[in-house]
């Protein structure tokens, strides 16, 4: 079950599309004899990182990954909605018409298809929602 989790949140991370921007003043004179490389190598050594006062927020590629991991979440989900349909109608199929496993193999192949109805209809309702919150700038 810890194998699960694990895998289940590096996919996640993986997912989010995040970056952070670090930023260092280094000045460069090319009248000098050094070179840009080791214009750099001295500017870095004794520097520490500090936070970039000229990041912009840029709201579109907010939104592009908004949807992109909206898409790939709900592609993921939707794999295995599908993979459980197959494996429980495989189960259906050779459970020898016994009761309880008929029953079982119903109910959670029901229990899928609504799965899968439902992942469609989230991930438009989140589509449209980022489409009308975006439209009102």
């Amino acid at each position: 079950m810890k194998k699960i989790i694990i895998a289940f949140l590096i996919l996640i991370f993986s997912l989010l599309n995040l970056s952070v921007v670090l930023a260092a003043d280094c000045t460069y004179d090319p009248l000098t004899n050094s070179s840009i490389t080791d214009s750099l190598n001295n500017c870095l050594s004794g520097s520490t990182l500090v936070w970039s006062e000229a990041t912009i927020i840029n709201w579109d590629g907010f939104k592009i990954t908004i949807n992109n991991w909206v898409k790939n979440l709900s592609l993921f989900l939707w794999i295995g909605a599908v993979l459980w349909i197959v494996y429980w109608a495989f189960m259906l199929t050779i459970s020898a018409w016994e009761d309880e496993k008929v029953n079982k193999a119903k109910d959670i192949i029901k229990w899928s298809i609504i799965w899968f109805l439902w992942l469609i209809t989230a991930s438009f309702i989140i589509n449209l929602l980022v489409r009308v919150i975006y439209s009102l700038n």
